[in-house]
């Protein structure tokens, strides 16, 4: 399991951009800015951000992570981008089991 510093480096190192699990978005422009992530999801073009503190602690705190257990955890939209940039870092698996 990261550290919060090793999550932190390994938001900083995201790939340009990041398809979601399905395939059908895509999520580019990835920046930190305070304890936030802001990104855009190329289509429809629309800005987002999350929380790292929230995402760290599901992470940390969830052996199995997919859409479904976070709109339980962080009652927000970015579910689906939350699990792309999860599997993106190799924090859980294509199968959402936490690595």
């Amino acid at each position: 399991m990261l550290t919060e510093q090793e999550f932190l480096n390994g938001l900083k190192r995201l790939p340009t951009i990041i398809s979601s699990k399905t395939g059908r978005a895509s999520y580019t422009d990835f920046r930190i800015e305070g304890n936030k992530l802001f990104f855009r999801r190329n289509i429809p073009k629309t800005n987002w951000s999350l929380e790292i503190p929230v995402l760290y602690n599901v992470y940390r705190t969830q052996k199995f992570i997919n859409t479904t257990v976070l709109k339980k955890i962080t009652k927000g939209r970015v579910n689906s981008p939350s699990v792309a940039i999860l599997q993106a870092m190799g924090c859980i698996d294509k199968n959402g089991i936490r690595m």
